[in-house]
C-alpha cells in the first residue's frame, strides 16, 4: 500500500464538490512530517485528540448518513500504520474465504484501495457458487461504521484476551490502529468515519475475523459478505437459522447487533433481481432526436413509478446515470433539463451527476432555470443543515456564475456547516454573494484547528477570505503552520468535476445533424435515366452468376 496514494486518493470522502482535495498534503506528507519531528512532546501533546468534520448526506428518501473527515494530524499517523503493517493486515484479510470486500489498492483512477470484487459481481458470484442451495439467509449488520467500538480492532488481530492484557502496549499493530483512530473523534471509541478509505480498511479487519469463525464452525456455508451485507445459501432452513444465531451472539462479543429488518431466510424460486432494474435496464433511448424526446420523457416517467414503488432503492441515482450516456441534441435540451432537474429535487444524492451533465452541456443551459432550482434547493435545504445539498448547490452557481440571494447567503454564513460556508466565501471572493462576513471572524480561534471547524478556518486565513483578529493565530497553531509554509492547501476553486466521456463513435454518429445536411440539386430525367442503367447492369452480373452457377454443376453426359 502506498502513503501518497492513501492520502491523496483515501482521505476525503468523494461525495464531496470537486475543490476539497488532499493533493498537495500527500505530495508534501514526508515534509510535514520531518518539519512536525522538530517540535517537542510538550508541543505535540496539544494535538493528542481532535475532532472530524460531520459531513450530512441523503442515502434514500429521507434516510441520511455522516461523512466524517478527520483531522490530517491522525489521518497522516493512522495511514503510516496501515502502509507500513499492509502485508501483516493482508495476511488477517486471507484469512476469510466468504469476504468479497476486501481492499486492495487500486491502481487506476479513483479511491486509493477498491474490493476484491464489486458489488454486482459479489451478487452474481453469490449464484453462481450457491447452485446446488436452495435456502438463502440474507443479513447485514446494523449501522456498521457507526457500531465499530474501536477497542475490537486489537481484539479482532490479536485475540480479546491479550489485548485487553497489553492494551497499553503500542508496540502492537490494533493498539495503534485503535489509538489513530479515537484520537481522531475527541476519544470517543464507538464508531469509525464514513468516507475514507482507511475504514474500509479497518471494518474488514473485524468483517474477515467473522468470516473466519463462521467458516471454521460451519465449514458447508456457501456465499459472501460485502463489507457488511451476508448473502448465505444452504440445503435446509435448519441450517440457515443455525448459521444466523452464531453470527448474532458472535457479532455482540464484538459489541455489534445484526439488522433484523433486513434478515431474511428465503427457500428458492424468489426474484433475486428487483424488476425496476431489469426494466430500466432494457429500456431503449432512441438515438434520433425526433423519437429521443419521447423515449427521455417515457423513461423518466418509468423512474419516477418504480423510485415510488422501491422507496428503499437508489431508482433515480441509476437512472440518471442512463440518462447521462445519451447524447442530447440542442433540440431536446429544454426538455432534458427540466426533468434531470425534477429528479435532483426529488434525490438530491444526484446533486453530482446533475453537476457533470450541466458541464458537459454548458452552452445548452438556462442560467434562469438553473438559478431558480438553486433558490429552491437552498431554500429547502440550508435550514435543515443538509451539508451535501449545499454545498453541491454552491458549487454550481460558482461554475454557472449564478448569485445567491443576500437572505439565503446569511442564513449558510449563520449555520455550522462549514464546508458551505467555505464555498460560499469563495462565491463572496467572486462577486456571487454580498452578506457581510463580520460574525464569522470569532470562528477563528485556536481551539478551531483541532475541531470541526478546522478545514474551514485554515483554508478561510491562508487564502485570505477572513482574518483573524489575533494576526499570529496561524503561527500558535503549529502543525497547520507547518502546512502553510509548504504551501499545503485542500481547497483548490479551480478543480472541477469531468464532463461526460461519448465514445467517439457515437459522438461521430450524433453529429449528424438535419441542419448540417447538404443538398445538390438533380435533374429528374437524368437520374430516371441512371437509376435504369445501374438496374440493367445489376440484371446483367445476375444473370452471368447464374449461367456460372448452372456450368459448374451440370453432371457429366
Amino acid at each position: 500500500m502506498n502513503l501518497t496514494d492513501l492520502i491523496k486518493k483515501g482521505y476525503f470522502p468523494q461525495e464531496l464538490p470537486p475543490p476539497f482535495n488532499t493533493d498537495s498534503f500527500a505530495d508534501k506528507y514526508t515534509k510535514v512530517k520531518e518539519e512536525w519531528n522538530k517540535f517537542d512532546k510538550s508541543i505535540k501533546s496539544t494535538y493528542t485528540e481532535t475532532k472530524y468534520i460531520s459531513i450530512s448526506i441523503p442515502k434514500v428518501g429521507f434516510s441520511r448518513r455522516f461523512l466524517g473527515i478527520p483531522n490530517p494530524i491522525q489521518f497522516g499517523a493512522l495511514s503510516e500504520v496501515i502502509c507500513s503493517n499492509w502485508d501483516a493486515i493482508q495476511s488477517i484479510y486471507m484469512q476469510s474465504k466468504l469476504s468479497a470486500s476486501k481492499p486492495i489498492p487500486n491502481g487506476a483512477k479513483g479511491r486509493s484501495v477498491k474490493t476484491v470484487m464489486t458489488f454486482g459481481q459479489f451478487r452474481k458470484q453469490c449464484l453462481i457458487d450457491s447452485f446446488d442451495k436452495v435456502y438463502e439467509l440474507k443479513t447485514d449488520i446494523s449501522k456498521y461504521y457507526p457500531s465499530i467500538y474501536t477497542h475490537t480492532i486489537p481484539w479482532a488481530i490479536h485475540t480479546k484476551a491479550t489485548a485487553k492484557e497489553k492494551r497499553k502496549d503500542l508496540s502492537m499493530l490494533g493498539n495503534q490502529l485503535d489509538q489513530f483512530v479515537h484520537q481522531a473523534q475527541s476519544g470517543q471509541t464507538i464508531g469509525v468515519p464514513i468516507g475514507p478509505d482507511t475504514s474500509l480498511i479497518l471494518s474488514e479487519i473485524l468483517g474477515c475475523t467473522f468470516d473466519k469463525q463462521l467458516k471454521t464452525k460451519f465449514p458447508f456455508i456457501k456465499g459472501y459478505r460485502y463489507v457488511d451485507d451476508y448473502y448465505l445459501y444452504f440445503s435446509s432452513q435448519a441450517d440457515a437459522e443455525r448459521v444466523f444465531k452464531f453470527l448474532q451472539t458472535l457479532l455482540t462479543d464484538f459489541t455489534l447487533i445484526i439488522n433484523e429488518e433486513k434478515t431474511t431466510i428465503k427457500k428458492f424460486p424468489f426474484e433475486f433481481q428487483a424488476e425496476w432494474t431489469i426494466t430500466l435496464n432494457d429500456f431503449a433511448i432512441s438515438e434520433k432526436p425526433k423519437s429521443k424526446a419521447d423515449d427521455i420523457f417515457n423513461f423518466v416517467s418509468l423512474a419516477f413509478k418504480y423510485a415510488n414503488c422501491y422507496p428503499k432503492d437508489s431508482v433515480l441515482k441509476w437512472a440518471i446515470k442512463k440518462l447521462a450516456g445519451t447524447q442530447i441534441e440542442k433540440e431536446n435540451w429544454e426538455l432534458y433539463e427540466s426533468l434531470i432537474f425534477k429528479m435532483a429535487l426529488s434525490e438530491p444524492a444526484i446533486l453530482p451527476n446533475l453537476t457533470k451533465i450541466l458541464i458537459t452541456y454548458k452552452s445548452f443551459v438556462s442560467k434562469r432555470k438553473l438559478s431558480n432550482l438553486i433558490k429552491e434547493f437552498l431554500t429547502i435545504h440550508v435550514a435543515k443543515g443538509h451539508s451535501f445539498e449545499v454545498s453541491w448547490t454552491l458549487w454550481i452557481a460558482k461554475t454557472f456564475s449564478i448569485k445567491i440571494p443576500k437572505k439565503l447567503a446569511d442564513s449558510i454564513f449563520a449555520s455550522n456547516d462549514f464546508a458551505s460556508i467555505l464555498i460560499a466565501l469563495d462565491l463572496k471572493e467572486n462577486k456571487l454573494i454580498s452578506s457581510n462576513t463580520s460574525l464569522l471572524i470569532k470562528e477563528l480561534e485556536l481551539a478551531s484547528f483541532k475541531d470541526e471547524r478546522w478545514l474551514f478556518v485554515y483554508e478561510a486565513i491562508i487564502k485570505k477570505w477572513l482574518r483573524p483578529t489575533k494576526t499570529d493565530l496561524l503561527s500558535k497553531s503549529k502543525y497547520f503552520m507547518i502546512l502553510k509554509k509548504l504551501n499545503v492547501s485542500f481547497y483548490d476553486s479551480k478543480r472541477q468535476v469531468e464532463k461526460l466521456n461519448f465514445s467517439k463513435e457515437k459522438e461521430k454518429r450524433l453529429k449528424v445533424d438535419s441542419t448540417n445536411t447538404v443538398f445538390t440539386k438533380v435533374d429528374p430525367i437524368d437520374f430516371v435515366k441512371k437509376l435504369k442503367e445501374r438496374q440493367k447492369t445489376h440484371e446483367e452480373k445476375v444473370t452471368d452468376t447464374i449461367t456460372n452457377i448452372v456450368v459448374t454443376y451440370m453432371p457429366n453426359d
